[in-house]
């Protein structure tokens, strides 16, 4: 048996419909429902649980009765909970405790913002289980009656909260038919400078190779239970929540999903928050997530693509004997050169990028890359660390190979050191060779 399903309900006639949703979906993952009500009587946090609770006799009754009208209609294993106090530290509180697979709340159809900024957004942004914010609740009604497939819409980028908001978009297809699309939106100018190409030539789409880099990524950041899916980058400007909550109005969505990252009320104020601007704008139920319900990743990836710096000394070779050894079998290794200054005129430049070229192309020999399948060469100008970091994010390297020299205390003060930089700065594993390594 999963674990159970937590719904809290304000016992009024219009909570309902969202009550049966919740009995469904806990019928149809074998999952019990723990049907919350938190009373608002002053009187209840000293009741519960003394002598005097009598005093609470009607709620109690009212969420008996409803505990046992969704028995009735739906079948499902109903168990209640009289809860009192803060509305949004209970139900968090019992949803927790229960390791609940998902908390499920009301939210107005209007998405007004003063239930959802007091109700739905605090418990989204509080709990360590997924979210669900219920509105529309026909559309899921008719799904989890098998009448219909459920269209989900998954906000995705390439965080902890996103993996872990693909994981749940997939478990839904252990209940009913769904149809997945995972949309990447992200802004062509950004893309462009932090993967150091040269500017979009509109600011409305991204290059050929900045969307290939992205549809990569997110297809790497798949997790394991992930069936198929439809991946999309949308090229758009401007803030991700407003183009999701506009997708899933235009697209006919009936749940957004979307990762809930770990912030304090003032940083989503101060940042902003996706899944705030999410919850706050679309028209249909919304999910979200925090990065705690993800399945822990594997802690090793052996490198099927490596990123090796060379400068052409010694240091530089004993570093990509060590990217040449540790590639995967029929892995790739790019092998990079920066020029850091640039040329007083265009014949130098073209005088140095061609000298770069011959020296990058007697680095290795055919006998040093029987285990690799490839040997890809990258000749940079710009800032080493800089433009590095830019190329592996380009490539999706696995791992990034650098020599290291040793400095002086004054040196890295001054000048500081490529090394610790792209180290500081790395989403990925980066192996530091000292010369006397090989």
């Amino acid at each position: 048996m999963a674990s159970s399903i937590v719904f809290g309900t304000t016992l009024k006639s219009d909570c309902q419909p969202l009550a049966d949703v919740a009995a469904l979906l806990a019928k149809r993952m074998n999952a019990p429902l723990r049907l919350v009500h938190v009373s608002e009587d002053p009187r209840a946090p000293i009741v519960l649980g003394t002598d005097e609770e009598h005093i609470l006799g009607r709620l109690r009754a009212e969420l008996g009765d409803e505990a046992e009208r969704l028995r009735t209609t739906t079948g499902a294993e109903v168990h209640v909970h009289l809860a009192a106090g803060n509305v949004v530290d209970a139900l968090v509180l019992v949803a927790r405790f229960e390791m609940a697979t998902a908390l499920l709340v009301g939210g107005n159809s209007t998405g007004g913002r003063a239930f959802l900024g007091s109700t739905a957004e605090r418990v989204a942004r509080q709990s360590t289980v997924p979210a669900l914010t219920l509105r529309a609740p026909d559309r899921l009604l008719s799904w989890l009656r098998g009448e219909r497939s459920l269209r989900l819409l998954v906000g995705a980028d390439l965080g902890r909260a996103s993996e872990a908001a693909r994981a749940f978009a997939s478990t839904m297809g252990a209940v009913g038919p769904i149809d997945v699309e995972i949309v990447l939106v992200a802004s062509p100018t950004d893309v462009h400078v932090r993967l150091g190409l040269a500017p979009p030539e509109s600011e409305h789409h991204l290059s050929t190779e900045a969307e290939e880099a992205l549809m990569r990524d997110l297809r790497r950041a798949a997790p394991a239970n992930e069936s198929t899916t439809k991946l999309r980058v949308l090229s758009a400007r401007g803030s991700a929540d407003a183009h999701l909550a506009s997708l899933a109005d235009q697209g006919d969505f009936d749940l957004v999903v979307v990762g809930q990252r770990r912030h304090s009320l003032l940083e989503q104020l101060w940042y902003g928050s996706v899944a705030r601007g999410v919850l706050r704008s679309a028209p249909v139920s919304v999910v979200c997530v925090p990065p705690t319900a993800a399945a822990p990743g594997p802690l090793f990836r052996e490198p099927r693509t490596v990123l090796v710096a060379t400068d052409f000394t010694e240091v530089g070779d004993h570093a990509v004997a060590q990217a040449l050894g540790a590639v995967a079998e029929q892995g790739t290794v790019h092998l990079a050169h920066v020029i850091p200054i640039a040329a007083p005129s265009e014949v130098e430049a073209r005088q140095n990028r061609e000298q770069a070229w011959y020296a990058l192309s007697r680095v290795t020999s055919n006998d040093d890359t029987d285990r690799s399948g490839r040997v890809e060469r990258h000749v940079l100008e710009g800032a080493p660390a800089d433009q590095l970091l830019a190329l592996a994010d380009r490539i999706g390297a696995d791992l990034i190979v650098l020599g290291a020299r040793s400095h002086s205390v004054v040196t890295r003060a001054l000048l500081g050191s490529v090394a610790q930089a792209v180290s500081e700065r790395a989403k990925v594993p980066v192996l530091l060779v000292p010369v006397t390594a090989v």
